[in-house]
């Protein structure tokens, strides 16, 4: 296992597509290349007329490849006191729609979208919550349809359609998580207990139970008729680590017996990540810890994420830009890592069966094409595969969903932004 990939983090003229389509007599844009916190290279494409052609330079090529993508190669393979620096060979791909005006129109200030969630029944929904701790519904076009504001009294840190799509769960920094009528905006039933802010809930099944994670270092698994804490999971060897990510998944194990109040709960797993760095695995219906994952880079997780196809790999994101692939049949080390903005954290880990969507420091989202290697636990390889940067005007993404139909990515976060990304890669490898 290679200890040191790193993925080079491009940027580009966020409106660099405007300016081909308005240049009648040729034009250039930039493209940055970060090869490390420290250094940065700049590179200028030029264009013709209509932008039939580009030239990124000496050893170069950009490349309009579909409706949004673009793929470049800037530079050569130089060598230099004996080190080598190759050429940078990445994708870009632009918003199909952005939305950031639509979701903020009506307020004063600039809005910070911390959470997103969407669902497709009976209706096409989204909800977004922000800083402010308010909640907004929108619906397909992104029309706002229902907003609770002043629903928690901070930042919201997750939002969880029920699968009926008239029910809403949220959690917030105030250490509370509410249910939410989409209907009509009423709020039946609060839940506490947390002594720290709540970092992220995972619904079981249709939502009879579902859990929350917090930074006092506990999950608990709520039943939501009674609003009653049924158990509290927390870290055997430090209850205290606070937890800032779970990811939830099924290993299709069945468990004899049953628990009152408990609905879908056998064989269903929830893994957290700590602030130490350390990851834990609990069994939800044993009420057990069944595996701890040692903190291999001695920095907090962030993020963790599940592989949708896979009840053994998983993702985690770190504060100092490493990205870990573990197989929990091998817990003692990841089984491949890299970084990306090496010193700056792996905010939000968004997976999908073709590919990580990873949001990263202050300005970087981007997308990993998986569905070739994360089979044989070599995630460095996916660089081979042009990693896809997601082109905004240098916002910090929070968080990543899908849309209903799975056809496009919808990112949110500061300053207002919420943009619409294609998620097919037709010309992926």
């Amino acid at each position: 296992m290679n200890s040191c990939k790193k993925v080079p983090v491009c940027h580009i003229q966020y409106d660099f597509e405007q300016c081909v389509a308005e240049e009648t007599d040729g034009g250039q844009f930039y493209v940055n290349v970060d090869r490390s916190l420290n250094e940065v290279e700049e590179f200028t494409v030029k264009f013709s007329a209509g932008g039939n052609q580009f030239d990124a330079g000496e050893g170069g090529s950009f490349n309009k490849v579909d409706d949004h993508l673009y793929q470049t190669t800037l530079g050569e393979t130089l060598e230099k006191e004996n080190m080598t620096r190759g050429g940078v060979d990445c994708r870009f791909r632009t918003m199909d729609r952005d939305y950031t005006m639509n979701s903020h129109q009506d307020d004063e200030d600039e809005i910070q979208w911390t959470a997103i969630d969407a669902v497709g029944v009976p209706h096409e929904l989204y909800a977004l919550g922000n800083a402010k701790g308010d909640i907004k519904v929108y619906d397909k076009k992104l029309d706002l349809q229902r907003e609770m504001k002043g629903a928690h009294l901070s930042d919201i840190t997750s939002l969880r359609f029920f699968p009926s799509g008239e029910v809403l769960l949220s959690s917030s920094n105030d250490m509370q998580l509410k249910i939410w009528s989409v209907i009509d905006g009423s709020n039946p039933r609060t839940f506490a207990g947390h002594k720290s802010e709540v970092t992220d809930t995972c619904l079981i099944e249709r939502g009879r139970n579902f859990l929350s994670s917090s930074a006092d270092g506990t999950i608990r698994l709520w039943e939501c008729g009674s609003g009653e804490t049924l158990n509290v999971f927390a870290r055997k060897e430090n209850p205290n680590d606070g937890i800032n990510s779970m990811a939830l998944f099924e290993d299709g194990s069945s468990t004899d017996g049953s628990h009152p109040m408990e609905f879908g709960t056998q064989g269903k797993h929830v893994l957290a990540g700590h602030c130490s760095g350390v990851i834990t695995l609990h069994d939800i219906f044993n009420k057990e810890q069944e595996v701890q994952l040692p903190s291999k880079f001695s920095s907090s997780c962030n993020t963790v994420a599940t592989d949708p196809e896979s009840t053994n790999f998983f993702y985690a994101g770190y504060q100092n830009g490493a990205l870990a692939q573990w197989d929990l049949r091998k817990p003692l080390e990841p089984i491949d890592y890299m970084y990306i903005n090496e010193g700056l954290p792996i905010n939000y880990i968004y997976s999908l069966s073709k590919g990580l969507y990873i949001s990263s420091g202050l300005d970087t989202s981007l997308k990993l094409n998986m569905s070739t290697y994360k089979s044989n636990g070599t995630i460095g390889r996916s660089i081979l595969d042009r990693p896809t940067f997601l082109v905004s005007n240098d916002y910090r993404v929070a968080q990543f969903t899908l849309t209903p139909d799975t056809k496009h990515i919808i990112a949110v976060g500061n300053w207002g932004f919420c943009g619409k990304y294609s998620s097919e890669d037709k010309y992926c490898k």
